[in-house]
């Protein structure tokens, strides 16, 4: 199983478990792996982070804002 796959797995786990914590993780670690879609991936950490109020809010919209994908403060 290659590491994308295994990292597709494990996301679609956190989906089916409705963990939050999980799924901003995974989705931010698609992102530092799979460059050709980090913003798609950054976005879903981003949405579920603002869902929660997690910490990692702050750093994950800006680096969305470093791609042009979110705006700066």
């Amino acid at each position: 199983m290659s590491a994308r796959t295994a990292l597709d797995a494990r996301l679609l786990e956190a989906h089916a478990q409705g963990d939050t914590r999980a799924l901003i993780a995974l989705y931010t670690e698609a992102a530092d792996t799979v460059t050709e879609a980090q913003a798609f991936y950054l976005t879903h950490a981003y949405v579920f982070a603002l869902e929660c109020a997690a910490p990692e809010v702050p750093a994950l919209r800006a680096r969305l804002a470093a791609l042009g994908s979110e705006p700066a403060e």
